[in-house]
């Protein structure tokens, strides 16, 4: 099998990753960097402020921090939107497309564009 080939068989085995991963995909408003940076709990108390850097007491491990800053994830599709690079459910959703790739290794093209050509069709139907 040429390079060309096998390029074109690696992008349909993608696109057809990420058609399964995102209907598996349950997207949650989440925020991130409200947790202790130890244990990720969020029980935390607040404790004091000093110079205006509030600072925190984890109610888990007893670790106390300093406030840092939040990141809050919307997004109903991963990958849209200019920030969703370090966003942990945008790392989440690739592991998973990554995942439906590694079980779609072993499907030929014919297979994979039968597959492709299924999730183009269901959309068209939504």
């Amino acid at each position: 099998m040429n390079t060309q080939k096998i390029f074109y068989l690696n992008k349909l085995r993608c696109e057809v990753a990420m058609q399964q991963a995102l209907q598996d995909w349950q997207p949650q408003p989440k925020t991130y960097g409200f947790e202790c940076p130890r244990c990720n709990s969020t029980r935390l108390v607040k404790i004091r402020s000093s110079n205006s850097i509030q600072k925190y007491l984890c109610n888990d491990c007893d670790r106390s921090f300093q406030e840092r800053p939040r990141f809050v994830c919307e997004c109903l599709i991963p990958g849209h939107q200019l920030n969703c690079q370090s966003c942990p459910q945008f790392k989440e959703f690739l592991g998973l497309v990554k995942q439906k790739m590694d079980e779609l290794r072993f499907l030929s093209f014919q297979e994979l564009q039968s597959l492709k050509s299924s999730y183009t069709v269901a959309e068209t139907l939504d």
